[in-house]
């Protein structure tokens, strides 16, 4: 291996610990955001040393993307609430986290007094010799990967990992679905969404920078989509890339972009496990077993099934990152 790599490897190993280890040690919630979204993208890169693209773009999209920028919201909506009920002394409101400088001021947190480091790295070290430990005495198997090469042929696609997550264990994913959809479920069972706390950026930067990353955010989702049948991507990568543009858009207008009409978008939403469970009862009453796949169809519906989850899970991701059911929306 090139020595460069080498160092690399190394230099990013040591700030994935370090800004971990910063981030969990933070006393301030903003400064920890930020060193949660850092710790995100060079989590991106050490995908990218695994040569896994397709999982560095979702660790990108949903780790350090959708997740920070929901946490920075929230964020916002403590700090709203926080000086509301501090109106009466309005020198203890805390500062806004949007204020210049403060990114780079959370690069900056002074570590935690001494006293607090020995448990959490007694902690670390026990599980880290647990984990090399059991790593060490794995046995030389070579696991399924003889049996998934040999039923490539009747599982419809070229890639293995796609043939196991859309045929072979369907199951799973079918549930991962259907825990997304639960999930964003019981955000609408709070209640209607309340408008995000976020002001538009004035001047044209904003703007011209969404006309040129969303158009490459739909190609790419789509390219990512349409690879997962024969390498690295999938429904999931695609979804989160999607997903992210969407929350691009909804943060550059959070008080003028209409939400969509809610049939739609309830099928929208549901398109992904209910195509997903039509094919697997249609399986079982033709005799292959429930989402089982009938011979020659295998294909066009892995397909449209990764077609429709792509949707779903894009808009879940949306729909979660408002955190309520659209207004107007008020069926059950």
């Amino acid at each position: 291996m090139n020595l460069l790599l080498v160092v690399f490897d190394l230099a990013l190993l040591a700030g994935l610990i370090g800004v971990a280890w910063r981030c969990l040690a933070s006393t301030d919630l903003f400064r920890a955001v930020v060193l949660f979204i850092t710790f995100g993208l060079l989590l991106a890169l050490a995908w990218v040393r695994l040569e896994a693209p397709d999982i560095a773009l979702a660790e990108a999209a949903i780790g350090a993307g959708i997740t920070g920028a929901l946490l920075l919201v929230t964020l916002e909506r403590l700090r709203v609430i926080i000086a509301g009920r501090r109106s009466d002394r309005p020198d203890t409101v805390p500062p806004d986290p949007s204020g210049p400088g403060a990114a780079l001021q959370a690069l900056h947190d002074p570590p935690p007094e001494p006293r607090t480091r020995l448990p959490a790295l007694t902690f670390a070290l026990v599980v880290g010799s647990l984990l090399v430990t059991t790593l060490w005495h794995q046995p030389d198997a070579a696991g399924l990967e003889p049996v998934v090469d040999a039923h490539m042929d009747a599982s419809g696609v070229d890639h293995p990992i796609t043939a196991v997550l859309l045929n072979f264990r369907a199951y799973d994913t079918f549930l991962e679905l259907a825990i997304v959809l639960v999930a964003l479920l019981g955000a609408w069972s709070l209640g209607r969404h309340d408008r995000i706390p976020a002001r538009p950026a004035p001047g044209p930067i904003l703007p011209g920078t969404l006309r040129l990353l969303v158009p490459v955010a739909v190609v790419t989702g789509v390219y990512v989509l349409w690879a997962g049948s024969h390498q690295p991507g999938g429904a999931f990568q695609a979804g989160a890339i999607l997903g992210a543009a969407g929350i691009l858009l909804v943060l550059s207008r959070p008080r003028r972009m209409p939400p969509p009409p809610g049939t739609l978008l309830r099928l929208g939403l549901g398109a992904g496990v209910g195509l997903f469970l039509a094919s697997g009862v249609y399986g079982l009453l033709a005799g292959h077993g429930f989402l089982g796949y009938p011979p020659g169809w295998d294909y066009p519906l892995i397909i449209l099934i990764e077609v429709a989850a792509t949707l779903s899970i894009a808009l879940t991701l949306v729909a979660l990152f408002i955190a309520g059911r659209p207004e107007g929306d008020d069926r059950p």
